[in-house]
């Protein structure tokens, strides 16, 4: 995967707690960085105040920006340039690439967060030497983008790949997308702490175990309809349950991946050297070469 190296970018990402932007040169290395936590009201209002003050911090010696990168949680309209992340409410069918387009001046690079995330991770992580892998982030919603052969999964709208609201219990536990059994509604940190009414931290034992059991129900059905060997994961969940819940997710794996081809599938925590807005900048810097 190649990339520009005709000047920085403005770098936007976009989750469910946070939104952040930055100035990121065609290396990788982050100039400037600001974040501020996602409202529930005026969302734009807060956004574009944020690329204001980062914008107006770039170092006199940088060069000219060039383009814009923004990452936002899912779902997402490519095509139309439209996000209606599900947990961002003020947010429907939001045309955030053209408000940004008028704001910078700058083309827009809209994707998913885990879009973005695979992208950074072929261009700066863990993924450089991986050429078919899907991309598993489990935070407070569950995101994921696939590749195959070095290019990845695009889809009608932008949203390829993502298997949030895969089944993977059916008549199982109600999903905030209207169905019952979706991934989301059992590995994202939103749902389990909803369940357990109190936060990830404490989740008992059997949680977690069923947690990494679900993951691994979903990453078996992924590769067995991607045809990949690697999936790498990353979020809060991971993080905040640890070994115990891929353990768990590996071991699922295994009982569910019998035949000959999905021989050798692997779940591999990201070692978390992208940030988001590295991840977010990919998008651009891929697209100015």
């Amino acid at each position: 995967m190649s990339f520009a190296t005709t000047g920085p970018v403005l770098a936007v990402a976009i989750d469910s707690s946070r939104l952040a932007a930055g100035i990121v040169d065609p290396s990788g290395d982050v100039l400037v960085r600001d974040r501020v936590s996602t409202p529930t009201r005026d969302v734009w209002r807060s956004l574009e105040a944020l690329v204001g003050r980062v914008v107006a911090a770039r170092p006199p010696d940088a060069p000219a920006l060039v383009a814009v990168g923004v990452s936002c949680v899912g779902p997402v309209d490519v095509p139309a340039g439209s996000v209606s992340p599900s947990s961002v409410g003020a947010w429907t069918a939001f045309p955030l690439r053209q408000r940004l387009e008028a704001l910078t001046g700058l083309p827009v690079v809209l994707d998913t967060a885990a879009g973005a995330a695979s992208d950074g991770e072929r261009w700066l992580g863990d993924a450089v030497d991986v050429s078919s892998h899907l991309t598993l982030m489990l935070d407070q919603t569950v995101e994921s983008a696939c590749v195959i052969s070095g290019r990845r999964m695009r889809g009608g709208h932008g949203n390829a790949g993502s298997i949030a609201h895969l089944t993977v219990d059916p008549d199982g536990n109600p999903c905030r997308c209207g169905a019952t059994g979706c991934l989301e509604a059992y590995a994202s940190s939103t749902a389990i702490e909803a369940e357990i009414n109190r936060p990830l931290r404490r989740a008992t034992p059997s949680i977690v175990g069923r947690t990494g059991i679900m993951i691994g129900r979903a990453v078996a059905s992924a590769t067995a309809i991607f045809d990949v060997r690697v999936v790498f994961v990353s979020g809060l969940v991971i993080d905040t349950f640890g070994d115990a819940v891929l353990d768990a997710a590996r071991h699922e794996l295994q009982l569910r991946s019998n035949l000959g081809h999905l021989a050798g599938t692997e779940i591999r925590e990201l070692s978390g050297r992208v940030q988001p807005l590295v991840a977010a900048a990919s998008l651009a810097l891929a697209t100015t070469r």
